[in-house]
């Protein structure tokens, strides 16, 4: 059986059980908020938990108690371009807290769809999709994941994957939120990259994916997680999303760094 075991463990967070637990309980139990409708799909950071971990916690402490069994994740790939998805279609999702299963009924069937792929050399050493993993593990009870590293950032590209993503889900009965890796801007000056998040946010809030395209490719906004942004918008729309609500922003000079040069976070909610 393949297991994906931690790539980051001991450095984007604490490979103790015990240190990584307190922590992820310490984030969630200061993450204060509630949202008016059914929570499809979440925007997550994925730094280390120092610096993006606080953030993070308002998306998933909305799943607390939401029945939710299965987490389709999308994250970029820092290592590779591909024109499509890396999927890992069956077997063990490992972190410092334990076991989780990759989903076999998605995954196989989405491997039968244009645009997927199995690249495992794609998730060995990604951490923007691992970090999401304990998260998930401190607020959801049994539950399976759709490891997804979307390569690509054209917009019809994305498209395409979301419409199969949604068409391996609705074959399956399971209750499902999409997961939505992405951080924002990078190393500009403190209020130089509230004004570029800012952006970002408005496009974001439109609920239209070509707009968050154009911001990003004019350059007046960052997003390293272009491709699941796209994608991730797209499916939540045919999820049934109406609307965003944003969480919570801060960057690193909030956080656990210097307001010299920042990496913008983002915790978001895809709600219908």
């Amino acid at each position: 059986m393949y297991r994906r075991r931690p790539a980051v463990a001991g450095s984007f967070y604490p490979s103790s059980p015990q240190r990584l637990e307190s922590m992820i309980k310490e984030y969630l139990g200061e993450a204060k908020g509630s949202v008016q409708g059914e929570v499809v799909g979440l925007v997550s950071p994925h730094a280390g938990y120092v610096y993006s971990g606080p953030v993070a916690a308002y998306s998933y402490g909305l799943l607390s108690g939401s029945g939710v069994n299965c987490a389709v994740i999308l994250a970029p790939s820092h290592r590779a371009r591909f024109n499509g998805a890396a999927v890992l279609t069956d077997g063990i999702y490992e972190t410092p807290l334990g076991d989780v299963s990759i989903d076999a009924d998605i995954g196989q069937n989405l491997i039968n769809r244009d645009g997927f792929g199995v690249i495992r050399e794609a998730h060995e050493m990604e951490h923007s999709l691992e970090v999401q993993v304990p998260f998930l593990q401190k607020v959801l009870d049994t539950f399976t994941i759709v490891p997804l590293i979307v390569g690509t950032v054209d917009l019809d590209i994305c498209r395409g994957l979301a419409a199969g993503i949604h068409e391996a889900m609705s074959a399956v009965k399971k209750r499902y939120v999409v997961v939505i890796s992405t951080d924002l801007s990078h190393y500009y000056a403190y209020e130089t990259a509230r004004t570029m998040d800012g952006k970002f946010i408005d496009a974001l809030a439109s609920m239209d994916e070509k707009k968050v395209k154009d911001v990003i490719s004019s350059g007046k906004a960052e997003a390293c997680g272009e491709g699941p942004i796209l994608a991730g918008m797209a499916l939540c729309k045919l999820l049934g999303a109406e609307r965003v609500e944003v969480l919570k922003y801060a960057n690193s000079g909030d956080t656990a760094g210097s307001k010299d040069q920042v990496v913008g976070y983002l915790s978001a909610a895809f709600l219908k």
